[in-house]
């Protein structure tokens, strides 16, 4: 026989989680304020500046306002970035620019919320302090980069709803890629008589040009250059720059050498710095040369060997210039 249950006991005993959260809040009458950069309506960098080149640094601002703020128990603190990715390190990306943005604080770069930057329970405040904005290039510029107006970012303690400071600028500034003008260069090497190439190594007098660099603004530190092959006029012998000419040549048996302004051999793809160059920008000129050469290995027959013949004869090579 069952025996119907007439009565139950039940007990349930429910743990609380254990929370451990800093308790902080700002002082009666304090809040958020803003650290206000004049930063200037457009920046400049040498176009092929390295990574981690500072473009800007702004004079240092010295803080003085009610944003103090309480905690009872150890907490975090670091900056949240408003216009790109958050990081726990001190670059804060502006977007997708190629730029980064720096909180300076007391002449150092303050770390990123979660970069384990831990405070002891107390009162904290931010007066007499000095803080300035710093713009460092982090990669590859992209066309058109602009630093926006408004806020970059915020000084976070421990969670979003206490953000005491925060880094603003009074306008938006464009970054100016420096470079010099280069217009692209043609050579008349002129008409020579098969005669010249009787025999391997041959070669005409040199014919001069100028890589022209004009209208150079002021800034730039260093400016190098270097001269490639195309897949029209590949290389023969790059260490001593060296050329095919190019298919629609009727030429036989010679091939373009390029020299530097001593008569030097120029080596294909090598970095070279003009150090001509002035800081204070302006109009500039490369100085090089370039001469025909035979390249056919000797017979017997100097200029009528095999392989030998008169005709057109025309390369192209590509020059890259460096702004530092």
């Amino acid at each position: 026989m069952i025996k119907p249950i007439t009565s139950l006991a039940a007990c349930i005993f429910i743990t609380a989680p254990s929370f451990s959260f800093a308790a902080c809040e700002y002082y009666e009458g304090h809040s958020q304020k803003q650290i206000n950069i004049n930063i200037p309506s457009t920046l400049s960098i040498p176009r092929d500046a390295p990574v981690n080149t500072v473009i800007y640094e702004s004079p240092a601002i010295t803080f003085n306002g009610a944003a103090s703020y309480i905690c009872s128990t150890t907490f975090t603190v670091g900056i949240k970035n408003a216009v790109g990715t958050d990081s726990r390190l001190t670059y804060f990306p502006i977007g997708n620019t190629g730029l980064s943005w720096q909180w300076i604080y007391q002449g150092s770069a303050y770390v990123g919320f979660g970069g384990l930057k831990y405070q002891q329970p107390g009162g904290y405040g931010f007066n007499s302090t000095t803080n300035a904005l710093r713009i460092i290039k982090t990669g590859n510029i992209s066309p058109g980069a602009t630093i926006p107006a408004g806020t970059l970012g915020y000084m976070q303690v421990e969670s979003a709803s206490l953000r005491p400071l925060a880094m603003t600028t009074y306008r938006s500034s464009s970054i100016i890629l420096q470079s010099c003008e280069t217009p692209n260069i043609f050579v008349e090497m002129g008409e020579h008589n098969l005669s010249v190439f009787s025999r391997s190594g041959n070669a005409t007098p040199p014919k001069a040009f100028n890589i022209k660099l004009n209208n150079c603004p002021s800034g730039i530190q260093k400016v190098s250059y270097s001269l490639s092959a195309t897949s029209g006029s590949p290389a023969v012998d790059g260490a001593l720059g060296i050329i095919k000419l190019n298919t629609s040549s009727t030429a036989k048996g010679i091939a373009l050498q390029l020299l530097d302004g001593n008569q030097t051999p120029i080596q294909l793809d090598k970095t070279y710095v003009f150090n001509e160059y002035s800081t204070d920008g302006g109009n500039f000129s490369i100085p090089l040369s370039a001469k025909y050469i035979r390249t056919l290995p000797n017979g017997d027959a100097g200029q009528y060997d095999e392989g030998m013949s008169a005709g057109s004869a025309n390369s192209e090579v590509t020059f890259v210039m460096n702004y530092l």
